[in-house]
């Protein structure tokens, strides 16, 4: 993976971020407590899910390592993180919490070298490298995107084209 390769991808995904946060826009504040299933997260424990991942996985591979520990941070059940999410209280602040971690993980990657995406980093889930790290994060986005587009489905909202990187 070339650091030319990699800041491709890096635009690619905050193309895709912008998409996300229009999805989010279409939430009334009361809708982010939704949950299809009372196992279920709600609308905004997703979110909080998908955008912490995002954050804690750049990260982690800044340090050169990813812990169970730290991929626990992005789990809204966790009882030290649930603290966090109560603090997310109206469409606004669930946007601007997925706008911050977006932004900060995009400045750790950018910042990295040619060198630094290709070293490698362990974890419990096997060592490799940091680029394919990445590809984790974007692929967790677009994985739990989907299910958040169920939700506005549900929620009888029309979520934006999936694709709609100039809405």
């Amino acid at each position: 993976m070339t650091k030319t390769n990699f800041l491709a991808k890096l635009e690619y995904f905050d193309m895709v971020h912008g998409v996300t946060v229009r999805a989010i826009g279409t939430l009334s504040d009361n809708d982010l407590e939704f949950r299809p299933r009372p196992t279920a997260r709600t609308a905004k424990e997703l979110i909080f899910h998908i955008y912490s991942q995002e954050k804690i996985i750049a990260e982690a591979v800044q340090q050169g390592s990813f812990t169970a520990e730290a991929a626990a941070r992005s789990s809204p059940e966790v009882e030290s993180v649930a603290q966090e999410v109560k603090t997310l209280s109206t469409v606004k602040d669930v946007r601007a919490y997925a706008d911050s971690c977006h932004r900060a993980a995009q400045e750790i990657l950018r910042g990295m070298s040619e060198e630094d995406i290709l070293r490698p980093v362990e974890s419990p889930f096997g060592t490799y490298p940091v680029w394919r790290y990445f590809d984790f994060a974007y692929d967790e986005h677009w994985h739990h995107r989907g299910q958040f587009y169920t939700y506005l489905r549900l929620l009888g909202k029309e979520p934006p084209m999936l694709y709609d990187y100039v809405g």
